[in-house]
């Protein structure tokens, strides 16, 4: 990792473009609101992480450890971080047997949860995370791997303030207006450049903070029925979702040296091309990304039919990690979400349950797995990988498997994808 590093090539490549700050008094936000609850506010104001201008490199691959390669672990939100802190995420993660946090840095709800200084997020962010920086290394000093959830486009804050950078409402009556989801929020515009360059910022002071990886959330257009009247702005003819979105990567790849990991929705895993306009085209992003974590919950995909005799969540998990497998190619590090509640699951949310999705994932040859609690509460995982899933993790990794997960090589062809068919399923806003 060194010698490759100090092979780059720094160079200015993009100019940090200081927005007008349009401020509009009144903004709140869930958010922010459940933060100062919590005594975010009072928490002493960790250091300023620094925007560190954008870095080029030709080969774009950042090598995923083995730790990382093989990572188990679990989703904690940055109230739990504020609360609890790093000893409390330590002691949740090993009570399971656990050894991967991904900390929200920046939330579906909004704010940057550090002290950022991009313009486009500065004015709502709050500091949730008190010493970002500290909070990490102390992390990583008890071996925990350390991934930041950022969140992209799905942000009913920056809209508010920056309207320029929202998608808007095509209504007659809403006309040029802020549109919003089905569930309420705005967006920012995926196929704004200036989105795409202040996620890139925000990118680059994350790795600034210490993290082992960086995983962006919300990569994708918004779907919902409510779409059918909205306008992105900075659409041009001709060019296609899934290329402002592989543009984005790219950008990022070449700013950040960390691996880059993204999740996405567990119907764009099964089905190949983009038939359901997330601008989810995970073929082309292979290149720019390191990890791949699939949202695979049976809440989602209720209508998943499964063979006689076996578990729809099971079946899901397995059938959708070896489609993604076969698209991605070797190198990719595959690692899903499980869920980790008890809705939709359609079976009893118990140890059996939690030791089922494991046992799938495993099965499906996925590299490692991530639970999944929105209120990052674990005592069904902890007791199941305490029991019934002791011995079904970490997954093995050949010694021939391993380099191709860890150096840089060239992608080899893909084997044509499975045809499964399953029904149109949408991702429930309340659990992503």
């Amino acid at each position: 990792m060194i010698t490759r590093m100090a092979k780059r090539t720094i160079f200015k490549a993009h100019t940090v473009v200081l927005l007008a700050a349009c401020l509009f008094a009144g903004v709140a936000t869930t958010m922010v609101s459940d933060a100062r609850a919590d005594g975010a506010t009072a928490l002493p104001q960790g250091p300023t992480p620094p925007v560190i201008e954008a870095r080029a490199d030709a080969d774009l691959f950042d090598p995923v450890t083995a730790q990382g390669v093989s990572a188990r672990g679990m989703y904690f939100t940055g109230p739990f971080a504020h609360r609890q802190g790093a000893a409390g995420i330590i002691r949740t993660l090993r009570n399971a047997r656990l050894d991967a946090a991904v900390i929200d840095v920046k939330t579906d709800r909004g704010p940057v949860l550090f002290n950022t200084q991009v313009p486009a997020f500065r004015d709502t962010a709050v500091n949730v995370l008190g010493d970002a920086h500290a909070l990490i290394q102390e992390l990583k000093a008890a071996g925990i791997y350390t991934i930041a959830r950022l969140v992209c486009f799905n942000d009913p804050v920056t809209p508010l303030r920056h309207p320029e950078l929202a998608v808007l409402d095509g209504r007659e009556h809403r006309r040029g207006q802020i549109w919003r989801s089905g569930g309420g929020g705005p967006w920012l515009d995926p196929s704004n450049p200036a989105n795409h360059e202040a996620i890139r910022q925000l990118a680059v002071e994350v790795e600034a903070l210490g993290f082992d990886e960086i995983q962006l959330d919300y990569v994708r257009f918004p779907v919902d029925r409510t779409t059918n009247w909205a306008i992105f702005p900075h659409s041009r003819p001709g060019v296609r979702r899934h290329e402002y979105l592989t543009n984005m990567l790219r950008m990022i790849d070449e700013s950040i040296h960390i691996p880059l990991g993204v999740d996405i929705f567990g119907v764009a895993a099964l089905h190949e091309g983009d038939t359901n306009g997330l601008g989810q085209l995970v073929e082309n992003w292979v290149q720019y990304v390191e990890v791949f974590q699939p949202m695979l919950y049976a809440n989602n995909f209720r209508s998943w039919h499964a063979s006689p005799g076996q578990d729809r969540g099971e079946s899901f998990v397995r059938t959708a990690t070896a489609i993604l497998r076969r698209r991605v190619g070797a190198r990719a590090v595959i690692r899903p979400y499980l869920q980790a509640f008890s809705i939709g699951a359609g079976r009893p949310f118990d140890e059996a349950m939690i030791a089922g999705y494991v046992r799938a994932a495993r099965d499906a040859h996925a590299d490692g797995f991530l639970f999944w609690n929105p209120a990052a509460n674990y005592g069904t995982v902890s007791r199941s990988m305490n029991g019934r899933a002791r011995d079904l993790s970490p997954f093995p990794v050949s010694a021939t498997e391993l380099p191709t997960r860890r150096e840089p090589q060239p992608t080899t062809a893909e084997t044509p994808v499975l045809a499964v068919p399953i029904a149109a399923a949408s991702q429930r806003v309340s659990l992503r």
